[in-house]
């Protein structure tokens, strides 16, 4: 049986005018062949696994080729263009549906069906005697109904290339939220910076970060699902009798006493003028950390973690002209929780929509005999994503690099500029391709829970604005003044596109 390595399907984008490779597995035949505009290439299979060169093509569309070995696979709408990885952590990886407050008319208005991106998801195999797999995810293209889950700092970075190019741009986007440095480098270079080993030793076999991942969620689960009560049924309709005022936004915090680890449940009951309509929203800011929203007792909305703007689409039909009530089950992880400032507290129904920020009323559920557990993230474990994200794609040909990251390693910010030069030099060893570099400076941001700029921010950035200085062939643009107060996820996501784009026509063009 022939199989591809995922990243070579439908709709994919080579890189133009430079020798590309084609990869897999085929148990049962002695050599493949790609057929591609008359010509055929060939290459053993040795092991199991084949590589096929084939030499630079200009920009093309809409082209097909077909792989043969013991099965015979038609690949189409394959095209040829520039070609971007893009890695670092989440605000790389943001998606497009993630920036609509401030970019929905562009948005709107985009339909580029020659940007496409492939997503990395990172195939936790941390076997140092085996490449990871790469995952099974399709191209998909920046058109209506799929552009929003790219990356927004890669489209609207790819649109204003295009617009001037009219090339056919490919995205791989790697980025993987709270990822730190750490974790997109080899082994061999981590040691330069430290001792590594024993944080990376439970982790080391084939599917052995895998099984500690099933295990952390499990536990989490376990750990939420403790949290259940026989009351919660009756709490997400009424207003118990010994709530007491909150003001929202607003926040529960250890520090001054008012902190909780469980669930805290809060009310807001508001009057409709107007008939309901079906076309109604719900847009609770930010909470921290996990809710579940309901509506006069029906769930409109939940979310599992702090980060993502509560927007909640429901239908209207749950409404009634008057009295209403928006009953919030919040789950509440390490003490410090609640409704984060500076963000929009607002419901609509058709065309009314009505405030919500001001006094509510909170009661306490059930609390927690421990704060959640603490367990690491696939993409926090040292050489991680290099593993399973970078040295797979070891083969593959692109125009060059962007990164946004460090908001993970703020934490630990020294020496930050010497990992990453080390880092990036060994990444174009690996590709063996010079590989140019667009490198960016982090927004601002102010911890809500705290009021401060996290310890060792500051610094980051200081080392991320000498990376031009520090690595050849590598462009700094800044999003330091994109920020957006106490949003860990600034949503001026165009504003940065426009200054990678650029950036880019200086240091890829």
């Amino acid at each position: 049986m022939i199989e591809l390595a995922p990243i070579f399907g439908n709709g994919m984008i080579l890189q133009r005018e430079r020798p590309v490779s084609i990869w897999g597995k085929d148990d049962r035949a002695g050599s493949v062949s790609v057929l591609f505009e008359g010509k055929t290439y060939t290459a053993p299979v040795t092991g199991g696994k084949f590589l096929i060169t084939l030499p630079a093509h200009p920009v093309a569309k809409d082209l097909s080729l077909q792989v043969r070995g013991s099965e015979t696979i038609e690949l189409t709408d394959v095209c040829f263009g520039d070609v971007f990885y893009l890695a670092g952590q989440s605000n790389m990886e943001l998606p497009v549906s993630r920036t609509l407050d401030v970019s929905k008319e562009e948005v709107d208005a985009s339909d580029y069906p020659y940007i496409r991106q492939y997503r990395v998801t990172p195939q936790y195999n941390m076997a140092e005697d085996e490449i990871a797999d790469l995952a099974k995810n399709p191209w998909t293209a920046a058109v209506p109904g799929r552009i929003g889950e790219m990356s927004a700092a890669g489209f609207y970075f790819a649109r204003r290339i295009y617009d001037e190019k009219q090339i056919p741009i490919g995205l791989v986007l790697g980025a993987q939220g709270g990822s730190t440095i750490e974790s997109w480098m080899p082994e061999e270079l981590l040691s330069k910076f430290g001792d590594y080993k024993e944080k990376m030793a439970p982790f080391m076999g084939k599917d052995a970060l895998n099984e500690y991942l099933k295990f952390r969620d499990s536990s989490i689960a376990s750990w939420r699902n403790a949290l259940s009560s026989e009351d919660d049924e009756k709490m997400n309709k009424e207003i118990p009798e010994d709530a007491t005022d909150f003001s929202v936004p607003g926040m529960l915090r250890k520090e001054d006493g008012t902190g909780f680890i469980g669930i805290v449940w809060f009310y807001k009951e508001f009057t409709l003028e107007d008939v309901p309509s079906s076309d109604a929203f719900l847009y609770l800011g930010d909470l921290i950390d996990a809710d579940q929203t309901f509506i006069n007792g029906t769930l409109v909305g939940r979310t599992e973690y702090r980060y993502p703007p509560r927007k909640y689409p429901f239908d209207g039909s749950i409404l009634r002209k008057g009295r209403n009530l928006i009953a919030v089950r919040l789950i509440i992880e390490t003490g410090d929780g609640g409704f984060v400032a500076e963000h929009p507290y607002y419901v609509r129904s058709g065309d009314e929509k009505i405030e919500l920020s001001g006094t509510w009323k909170m009661a306490f559920g059930k609390e927690a005999a421990s704060a959640v557990p603490a367990f690491l993230m696939g993409q926090e474990v040292p050489t991680s994503l290099y593993k399973t994200s970078v040295r797979p794609l070891k083969d593959y040909s692109f125009r060059g690099l962007l990164w946004y990251q460090g908001e993970a390693n703020s934490s630990d910010p020294e020496r930050y500029s010497e990992k990453f030069s080390a880092m990036i030099r060994n990444w174009r060893d690996l590709f063996g391709q010079k590989l140019p570099l667009i490198c960016v400076e982090m927004a601002d941001y102010t911890d809500p829970v705290t009021g401060k700029t996290p310890p060792g921010w500051d610094l980051i950035q200081s080392q991320q604005k000498e990376a031009e200085k520090t690595v050849p062939d590598c462009a700094v643009v800044s999003a330091k003044d994109l920020s957006t107060p106490l949003e860990l996820h600034p949503q001026r996501k165009s504003e940065l596109g426009a200054r990678l784009a650029e950036a880019a026509k200086k240091i890829f063009y």
